[in-house]
């Protein structure tokens, strides 16, 4: 049974029973609890962050969420103020003056967010005025209202700038398009109306003295001009855009906050709400069906893909190298010369400096340097070349493991629906312990020291103390969604894959592949068996994290002092420099053990030693894959957003407000998703790429398809045959 110190001690199963390996290289049909003491460590600070979550949720003042204060103390829409659910705050000016936290601030029960030049009246002792004008709108959050500046009004009109507008008498009402012109104000009198005219129009209309009866004849004529033919016989068209906004006299700082803030806080929610369809479409659908679509294309495109960027690569160092000759007075520069005049006759600008490295060599002091350079840069291209040639091997598994994960995923599609299910239970679990932290934040101290008063603490400490708790605690849980989103889908493939499901006469998606069975087994095996070893990983992650976190910290409020001792900031930039390579390996290390104990049942430090081993036996396939992995995220979580944000913008080009709010919606969430689908991906790929190595080591590649076994050098089914 694994513990959860070391990897010395534990029994190499692998050793011991060859033979029942090579009757099931696969994942254990009799699977056995792994790191049980970490398991039990786990679920007993899992219970008392339960409790301690409860705790704080009864005795914190949790109406705070969705009520707020009046001047009084009350809070709005309980007790007297039960018909006055939402919070009005009239003097902001003044109480930014007093706190520019806005910690404390005057407030107002109202029954509903008052509208531009309503009086709200005010009661009590403490009131600052008997009433209040609202100067500006607000809308409410939380139930409380959240003023803003008050959104441009803007209109449009399409006209018609020639032929020319023909008015008819002064007061005779229009007979045609072409006689209903614009304003003499703004010089558009001289152009007829394309389209009904906005408000303003009308407006210049009546102080002109034309009178309603003449306004409306003018606005229906000017309706029918696109259906009574006279906009085609327009030559050029003009737009006219009027816009009018109430602005505060006063810009101090709250105007200018609720300008920079609130205001397009308010224009981005009702923009996205006006086209939730339209964001919610093209952000979850349409990511998620070109992300899978480029997925399923990558093997096909991955050879060009790949030596494009092997091509970019070399072309760059060489270039660099050339440079380097060129400055060191080894290399003439006409190459150089001529390509700069090759640019030029393409209208392209090459910079001077730029120029000057390609054409000009430097002084001498550098030229020894340069050349030094130029030799050693040069030995290192020729070797990366003799690298990659020898890669050839390691390239065709990567294509062929490509083209299984895509396999994978048409098997089982439903893989690419756990992450989002992993996604909404951190949700829950990050609302959990935000009710936490606001009931810490506003319980009564004396009464949570008296409950805790055997550890011996102050209450400051004990807050202290519990927040550290909670923020650990969370941190924990959110690496160990990680830790079950790696072994889950390893056990799901590792199944299908030794199982047989990935040849060509399986690849076709049953209703169990669709509707989740299979993860939901592998989800129920990997609680029942491995928590203790997922717990044991996301330990190890989240310890690593921690001192991370706590030196950015510090060094944010330790900046100022530290920059004047070089010593303090040496020792400072080493130590993260440490942490973040350390947390980097560890990542890495614990991504490929998730994925052994979900494939061979063991226990989490044994499954770090193999993905060592494996590592040792198979760098540069490993490094391939992983280079790969990230080429492919790059390209799909770059790819996929900029394409939906262009379809966004065939349907919502009128108004670029709406669709800058849109957009940058559809993108985030449409990044979000394609994130999540090339990650499964990625675990597929290296789940994969674990089975096949694993196969091809004690089954001679028994369960390989035929694409992956030509990759791999196996011609035929003949080798070693498992039992």
């Amino acid at each position: 049974m694994g513990t959860c110190c070391g990897c010395c001690g534990y029994s190499n199963d692998e050793h011991e029973e060859p033979l029942r390996i090579r009757t099931n290289p696969g994942p254990r049909l009799h699977r056995r609890c792994t790191d049980v003491p970490c398991c039990i460590l786990f679920l007993a600070v899992l219970a008392c962050t339960a409790v301690l979550v409860d705790y704080l949720g009864e005795k914190g003042d949790l109406r705070l969420i969705d009520h707020g204060r009046d001047h009084a103390g009350d809070l709005c829409g309980l007790g007297s103020q039960a018909s006055r659910p939402y919070a009005f705050y009239p003097d902001l000016e003044t109480d930014f003056k007093k706190d520019p936290t806005l910690r404390r601030h005057y407030g107002v029960c109202v029954d509903s967010c008052p509208k531009v030049g309503q009086s709200v009246p005010d009661s009590g002792t403490s009131a600052r005025a008997a009433s209040w004008l609202v100067l500006q709108p607000s809308f409410p959050v939380f139930q409380r209202c959240v003023p803003y500046q008050q959104p441009v009004d803007s209109g449009t009109t399409a006209l018609c700038a020639s032929p020319a507008c023909s008015p008819p008498a002064a007061g005779v009402a229009p007979t045609a398009p072409q006689q209903v012109c614009g304003l003499a104000r703004d010089g558009t009198d001289k152009f007829w109306l394309l389209e009904p005219p906005d408000a303003s129009i009308q407006d210049g209309w009546r102080g002109g003295g034309a009178d309603e009866a003449l306004i409306q004849a003018r606005t229906s004529m000017a309706a029918t001009a696109a259906s009574s033919g006279a906009a085609a016989g327009c030559a050029q068209r003009v737009k006219r855009q009027a816009e009018v906004s109430v602005l505060p006299l006063d810009e101090g700082l709250p105007n200018l906050l609720l300008a920079s803030v609130t205001s397009p806080a308010y224009t981005f929610g009702n923009a996205v709400a006006d086209n939730l369809g339209l964001v919610l479409g093209l952000g979850l659908g349409g990511a998620l069906v070109l992300s899978v679509a480029i997925m399923l294309m990558f093997p096909l495109c991955a050879p060009p893909v790949l030596i494009l960027l092997l091509l970019v690569v070399f072309f760059t160092l060489v270039a660099a190298d050339y440079v380097l000759f060129v400055q060191a007075g080894i290399a003439t520069g006409r190459t150089g010369e001529r390509f700069t005049q090759f640019l030029a006759s393409l209208d392209i600008n090459v910079p001077p400096g730029a120029e000057s490295l390609l054409t000009q060599a430097g002084d001498e002091s550098s030229g020894q340097l340069c050349a030094i350079g130029g030799c050693c840069l040069a030995v290192a291209i020729a070797l990366l070349a003799c690298l990659l040639l020898s890669m050839a091997r390691q390239f065709k598994i990567l294509i062929a493991l490509l083209k299984e994960a895509g396999n994978m995923i048409r098997v089982v599609p439903s893989l690419l629906a756990l992450p989002i299910f992993l996604l909404a239970s951190l949700a829950v679990f990050f609302g959990l312990f935000l009710v936490a932290f606001l009931g810490l934040a506003t319980a009564s101290q004396d009464e949570v020291q008296d409950t805790f008063s055997f550890l011996g603490l102050q209450a400051d400490q004990l807050e202290k103390a519990f927040a550290f708790f909670l923020f650990v605690m969370f941190i924990w849980l959110y690496f160990f969604h990680i830790a079950l989103y790696h072994s889950t889908i390893a056990l799901t493939v590792s199944s299908l894959y030794f199982r047989g499901d990935l040849r060509e006469h399986h690849l076709c998606p049953n209703l169990g592949g669709c509707l989740g069975s299979a993860v939901a087994v592998s989800l129920l095996q990997i609680f029942r068996y491995h928590l203790g070893s997922l717990a044991f990983g996301s330990l190890a992650m989240t310890l690593c994290t921690v001192p991370r976190l706590v030196l950015e910290y510090m060094e944010r409020h330790t900046k100022e002092a530290t920059e004047q001792n070089p010593l303090a900031k040496s020792i400072r930039c080493i130590t993260k420099c440490c942490l973040n390579w350390l947390y980097c390996c560890l990542r890495f290390v614990t991504e490929y053990a998730y994925i052994y104990v979900a494939v061979i049942g063991e226990a989490f430090a044994p499954a770090a030693c193999k993905s060592f081993a494996l590592f040792a036996k198979y760098p540069t396939q490993v490094a391939l894959n992983k280079l790969t992995s990230i080429a492919l995220g790059f390209l799909v979580s770059l790819g996929v957003p900029l394409i939906l944000a262009g379809g966004a913008f065939l349907v919502l080009r009128e108004s670029w407000v709406t669709y800058e709010c849109c957009a940058l919606t559809i993108v985030a969430l449409s990044f979000l998703i394609s994130r999540l689908a090339v990650g499964v991906y990625d675990v597929i790929v290296t789940s994969l790429f674990v089975c096949a190595m694993r196969d091809e080591e004690y089954c001679g590649g028994q369960h390989m398809s035929l694409s992956l076994r030509r990759a791999v050098g196996l011609t035929s089914r003949e080798g070693v045959e498992c039992a």
